[in-house]
């Protein structure tokens, strides 16, 4: 219909007509477009996400050009840090080292203050979860370890997109928190958080058994962890064979070394005694080397 008619008598005449009014079919097509258009808009929200959160998820991840090594020592054990661990490290970690005070006199596992060190342990565990917040990644070792090759390609791996990995332990279905890397999120927090509860309260001895405890009160899958391969990355009773003493199985300082080529560290976890640590440190090193000639 014309905007203007002409009426029976000649004269001109100008309908009533909102010319913001739209007929149905308008309004019709005006609403589809106006669905295109959101339809449109959410779909390229969803494009956007898809492409770009997986590289938000791990750009913290991707611009670490180097990782953190944390790890701790008391007075007594300086000789370990500075003689064996420090010099044995193959990549280029920026080494976050912390001396605490000599809370245990001995310096032997669950002796007087044992407890009290390593609630030191976790509190700088605690410090670099948060220090790497937003997924980023950190490594922790003892010092009793010595690395033969280097580690952070394989570990990093091995880590995928999980939480956290770390050292089996033993028996086989435990951990040995002696080394991992771990990814700093409110999950990994929280259990260090717990860990340390467990262990101010005195519910477990340790820190690797409050870890492992506080692993037990996440749902299942809520926690993403795993076990470093064992063949590479050994705890002390995998590598060191007892030694028959009268009815008992002990480690003595003729104990066999079993290694392979394989292998990427050593963890001296379970030899008593700072003297029998530097004792199996160093057969350690003079046998992988042999071997690595032999190869």
């Amino acid at each position: 219909m014309n905007a203007i008619q002409e009426s029976a008598n000649g004269r001109v005449h100008i309908p009533n007509i909102d010319p913001f009014r739209l007929s149905d079919s308008k309004k019709l097509s005006r609403s589809s477009n106006s669905k295109f258009l959101v339809d449109c808009g959410i779909r390229a929200v969803y494009l956007i996400l898809y492409i770009f959160f997986p590289i938000y998820a791990f750009s913290s991840t991707l611009d670490q050009t180097r990782f953190k090594l944390y790890c701790m020592h008391t007075p007594k054990f300086k000789t370990l840090y500075e003689q064996y661990f420090l010099p044995s490290i193959k990549d280029d970690f920026e080494v976050v080292a912390r001396e605490y005070e000599q809370e245990c006199p001995s310096g032997i596992y669950k002796s007087v203050g044992w407890k009290q060190t390593m609630l030191r342990k976790l509190e700088l565990l605690r410090e670099a979860v948060e220090e790497h917040w937003n997924d980023r990644l950190f490594f922790y070792s003892d010092v009793d370890i010595i690395f033969l090759q280097p580690i952070l390609e394989i570990a990093l791996n091995c880590l995928g997109d999980r939480d956290f990995v770390v050292q089996q332990g033993w028996p086989r279905n435990l951990l040995c928190a002696g080394f991992f890397v771990m990814r700093s999120n409110e999950k990994t927090l929280k259990l260090i958080e717990i860990a340390m509860d467990l262990l101010e309260k005195g519910n477990c001895p340790d820190d690797q058994a409050a870890i492992q405890t506080a692993l037990h009160q996440f749902k299942q899958g809520e926690i993403a962890w795993g076990f470093l391969p064992s063949l590479q990355f050994p705890n002390g009773r995998r590598v060191l064979k007892k030694t028959r003493r009268g009815n008992r199985d002990l480690y003595s300082l003729d104990s066999e070394i079993i290694l392979d080529d394989s292998i990427v560290l050593f963890h001296a976890n379970c030899c008593i005694g700072l003297e029998n640590k530097y004792h199996f440190l160093d057969r350690v090193q003079e046998q992988y080397f042999k071997l690595k000639e032999r190869i």
